[in-house]
C-alpha cells in the first residue's frame, strides 16, 4: 500500500505538529541550510547535486519565506532532510508546492500554521481550487502528480519526524526514516515501508507491531519476510476479525470449544479466498498458499501465549493473560493441510534453443529505445549474469561493488585456459543463512562486471554526493545520490516482462517461455550442471543450498525431462516386433537398475540385472537388445566402421598370408554378423518411423536373424522338401 491511501487512514496524531520538536529539528540544520531564503549561491559544490533544476540555469532560488510562520520552517527542513537522505530536490515543483501552499493558506486561514493541519488529500483538493480560482481552469494532470508527489514526501517525512514514539508504536515502519528499525546489512527489501493502519482492532495491530519488533531484534524474522508474507497474512485475519459483531476480544472465544470452532471457521473461510493476481488470478488459494496464511496466524498467537504476561504488561491489555496452551496450537494435526511439494504444472527449464534465443538477443534490453531497445543497460547485464551463474536475481542486483575475490591456485601461475575459472564471486546469501555465499566464475562473468563498474561511474557517478564510495554494483537511478540504494526489483520485473512479450520467445513444444520468471533461469543452470554428471553435492554447493533437499528438486526436474525426451521415441524390436513392454515401465526398469554394462552406445540391455550375459560383445544379434531411432546416427556410423574394419583386416590378412580371409574365418564371421545385424536393425527402424507422440515402444532384437544359428536354421528350414 502506498503512501495515497495510507496519509489518508493515519488514526492518531502522534505525527501531528509539535512546536518543540521544529525547534530541535530546524537548531540540527547545517547553517547554510538554515534558511527560509535559499539562494545556490550560498550552498556547497557539493550540496548542488542533490537539486534538479533547468539545465539552461542551474542557479535557483527558493523562497521558504510565502509561506506562513512555522510551515516555512518546515519546508526548508524538508527541503534539506531529502538531500541529507540521498535523494535529490526538484526545484521547479517545489517552488510550485510552495507558491500554492501559500494561495491555499491565504483562501483558507484555519490551515495556516503547519503542513500537518490537513492531509495530504486536503492539501491537493484545496490547492487546485486555489489554482482554478486564479487561473480560470483546473490544473493539469502531471501538474498535480508532481506537486502532490513533493507534497506527500514533505508530509511522511514530518510525521516520521513529529511522531517521538518507540518506533515500533507508529502506524508506519519506514526504514529510509527511521534507521532505529533493527535491518541485516544487505537487505533485499530494505526501501519499503510497512504499514499498520489497516489493522483493525486496535488490540491486535499494536500486539502485530510488537511481535515483530521482537522477531526482528531477536532474529526470529528478517524485514523482508515482515514486509512480505507475515504482514500479509495477518492482514487477512484482521479483515476476518472486524467483520464480527461484536469484535472478539485477545482471547477469541470464552471456551476451547468455542476457539476450536472459530478457528476451523477462519480456515474454511481462507480456503474461500480468490487469488487476485499473477496467474492464476480467478482460482482458490493453492495448499500451500492456505497453509503459509494460517501458519502465519498461529505462529502468532503461539508468541503471544509464550509472551502473555509480558505482552499485558507492555500493551496496556490485561486480555492477553486469558490466553492457554489451546491458543499455542490453533487446528490439529493435518487440519491446515500438508506443506508437501506440489509438481509443478509450468515447465521450469529453458530448453536449449529458447535458451540460446534469449541470450542473442539479450542486447536489445541495453539499446537506446530510439533504437528498438529497451534502454537499460544494468538490466541487460543483471540477466547477462542471472542466466550464467544461476543467481537468484535479488543476490545479482545486491552484489557490492567489489564482488569478485582471487582464486587461490596452487602449482604455477601459467595463465587460465579458455573457459576456465579465474576468479570467485561474492554474493549476499540473504535467503538461507549459512549457506555458500561464494561461486567460481569465469573471465567472461569477469569482464561483464567490469564494464557494469565503468558504466555506473560514467553514467550515475555524477549524481552522487562527493566522495561516495558505491554500496552495490548495479544501483537505482533516482533518489540515490548517496550511492546505496540496490536496483529496484520492480524496475526489472516490468522491464523483462515487456522484454518476454517482445520476443515472443516458444521453446520446442510451443509454449511461450515467460523467462520474466528469472527463477527459470536457475532451474536450468542446476539442470545444466547435472545433466553434465556433475555430482550432486557439488552442484548443492554451487546453488547455494544448505541441504541436498533443495536440490533434489533439480534432480526430479531433470528425471522428468530426460523421461520425457526417452518417451518421445518408439522402442521397436530387431525383427520388427514391439517390444511388449511398457514405455514407461522399461524407463524405470533402465533407471532403478542402471548399470553400466546395462548402457551401451547404441541401445540398451535388457537382460535382468542378476543374469550374467553369455553373447560375449555381440549384442547386435542378441535378443535382450532394444534400440530407437534416436540412436540412427551411431548405428550408421557403426555400420559404415565395421564395414571399414572388415576392409582392413582382410588386406592385412591376405598381405600377411597371401591368401584371401574365407568367409568362414571365426573373425570373418563375428564382423560379418554385426554388419549385416546393424542393416537388418536400421532398415526396421526407418520402416517403422523415427518418432511417435502416441505409442512409446520399443524395437528389440532386430539383428538376431543375423545369427549363425539362425541362419543355419533358415538354411535347414530351405533344405527341407
Amino acid at each position: 500500500m502506498g503512501s495515497r491511501r495510507l496519509l489518508e487512514n493515519l488514526r492518531d496524531t502522534s505525527g501531528r505538529f509539535r512546536g518543540d520538536v521544529l525547534e530541535s529539528l530546524w537548531a540540527e540544520m547545517p547553517d547554510r541550510f538554515r534558511t527560509i531564503d535559499l539562494a545556490s549561491n550560498d550552498l556547497d559544490t557539493d550540496d548542488l547535486t542533490a537539486f534538479l533544476t533547468d539545465p539552461r540555469g542551474p542557479g535557483f532560488r527558493i523562497r521558504f519565506g510565502q509561506l506562513p510562520a512555522d510551515m516555512d520552517r518546515e519546508m526548508a527542513w524538508c527541503c534539506w532532510r531529502i538531500a541529507e537522505l540521498g535523494g535529490r530536490v526538484p526545484v521547479g515543483v517545489l517552488r510550485s508546492l510552495i507558491r500554492w501552499l501559500a494561495a491555499t493558506v491565504e483562501d483558507h486561514p484555519e490551515l495556516s500554521g503547519s503542513l500537518m493541519r490537513a492531509a495530504p488529500r486536503e492539501w491537493e483538493r484545496s490547492i487546485a481550487a486555489a489554482y482554478a480560482r486564479r487561473n480560470g481552469s483546473l490544473p493539469g494532470r502531471f501538474w498535480q502528480e508532481n506537486v502532490g508527489s513533493t507534497l506527500r514526501r514533505c508530509y511522511e517525512i514530518l510525521w516520521a519526524a513529529y511522531d517521538q514514539r518507540p518506533w515500533w508504536r507508529r502506524e508506519v515502519w519506514d526504514p529510509t526514516l527511521d534507521p532505529r528499525i533493527p535491518l541485516r546489512p544487505h537487505e533485499p527489501l530494505g526501501n519499503h515501508a510497512v504499514y499498520f493502519q489497516q489493522l483493525e482492532p486496535l488490540w491486535l495491530r499494536i500486539a502485530i507491531q510488537w511481535y515483530f519488533k521482537v522477531s526482528l531484534e531477536t532474529g526470529q524474522l528478517t524485514w523482508s519476510t515482515v514486509a512480505g508474507p507475515q504482514r500479509t497474512a495477518l492482514q487477512v485475519f484482521a479483515d476476518w476479525i472486524a467483520g464480527h459483531d461484536p469484535v472478539p476480544p485477545p482471547w477469541l472465544r470464552e471456551d476451547p470449544a468455542g476457539i476450536r470452532a472459530f478457528m476451523l471457521d477462519f480456515l474454511s473461510h481462507v480456503r474461500a479466498l480468490i487469488t487476485q493476481s499473477g496467474p492464476n488470478k480467478g482460482k482458490p488459494l493453492s495448499p500451500q498458499r492456505v497453509n503459509t496464511l494460517v501458519t502465519c496466524l498461529e505462529t502468532f498467537y503461539a508468541f503471544m501465549t509464550d509472551h502473555r504476561e509480558t505482552a499485558a504488561q507492555v500493551l496496556d491489555e490485561p486480555g492477553w493473560l486469558r490466553l492457554g496452551p489451546y491458543h499455542a496450537m490453533l487446528w490439529r494435526h493435518g487440519e491446515k493441510g500438508r506443506r508437501t511439494r506440489v509438481v509443478r504444472e509450468r515447465q521450469e527449464v529453458i530448453d536449449d534453443t529458447a535458451f540460446s534465443q534469449i541470450m542473442s538477443n539479450v542486447h536489445l534490453l541495453g539499446e537506446p529505445i530510439e533504437g528498438g531497445g529497451l534502454g537499460d543497460e544494468q538490466i541487460m547485464r543483471i540477466l547477462m549474469l542471472v542466466a550464467r551463474t544461476g543467481r537468484r536475481i535479488s543476490e545479482i542486483r545486491m552484489l557490492d561493488r567489489e564482488p569478485l575475490l582471487p582464486l587461490d591456485r596452487l602449482g604455477g601461475s601459467t595463465g587460465p585456459a579458455d573457459g576456465a575459472f579465474v576468479a570467485k564471486l561474492r554474493y549476499q546469501q540473504t535467503k538461507i543463512e549459512q549457506a555458500p555465499d561464494t561461486v567460481l566464475v569465469d573471465a567472461e562473468i569477469v569482464a561483464i562486471i567490469d564494464e557494469q563498474r565503468r558504466w555506473a561511474d560514467q553514467h550515475l557517478g555524477p549524481r552522487w554526493a562527493q566522495g561516495v564510495t558505491p554500496k552495490y554494483l548495479f544501483l537505482g537511478h533516482n533518489m540515490n545520490r548517496n550511492a546505496d540504494k540496490p536496483f529496484p526489483p520492480s524496475r526489472i520485473n516490468q522491464t523483462l516482462a515487456v522484454f518476454a512479450r517482445r520476443l515472443d520467445v516458444r521453446d520446442s513444444a510451443g509454449r511461450l517461455v515467460d523467462f520474466n520468471r528469472t527463477h527459470r533461469f536457475r532451474h536450468t543452470k542446476a539442470t545444466s550442471l547435472l545433466n553434465a554428471g556433475v555430482p550432486l553435492h557439488v552442484v548443492q554447493r554451487y546453488m547455494g543450498h544448505v541441504s541436498p533437499t533443495m536440490t533434489m528438486e533439480y534432480a526430479e526436474t531433470l528425471a522428468e525431462t530426460h523421461e520425457r525426451e526417452f518417451l518421445r521415441y518408439r522402442k521397436v524390436t530387431a525383427d520388427g516386433r514391439d517390444l511388449p513392454v511398457d514405455t514407461r515401465d522399461l524407463y524405470d526398469m533402465l533407471e532403478l537398475d542402471k548399470r553400466t554394462d546395462r548402457i551401451l552406445p547404441n541401445g540398451w540391455c535388457l537382460l535382468p540385472p542378476r543374469q550374467a550375459c553369455d553373447k560375449g560383445n555381440a549384442c547386435l544379434t542378441c535378443d535382450k537388445f532394444a534400440t530407437d531411432a534416436s540412436f540412427l546416427p551411431e548405428l550408421r556410423t557403426q555400420q559404415h566402421h565395421t564395414l571399414q574394419l572388415i576392409d582392413e583386416r582382410r588386406q592385412a590378412f591376405a598381405a600377411r598370408t597371401g591368401q584371401e580371409m574365407s568367409p568362414d574365418n571365426v573373425w570373418l564371421a563375428g564382423r560379418t554378423q554385426e554388419h549385416d545385424a546393424l542393416g537388418r536393425i536400421i532398415d526396421t527402424l526407418e520402416q517403422t518411423g523415427h518418432r511417435t507422440d502416441s505409442d512409446g515402444r520399443a524395437v528389440r532384437g532386430a539383428g538376431v536373424a543375423a545369427r549363425t544359428d539362425a541362419l543355419a536354421a533358415e538354411h535347414e528350414q530351405e533344405r527341407r522338401p
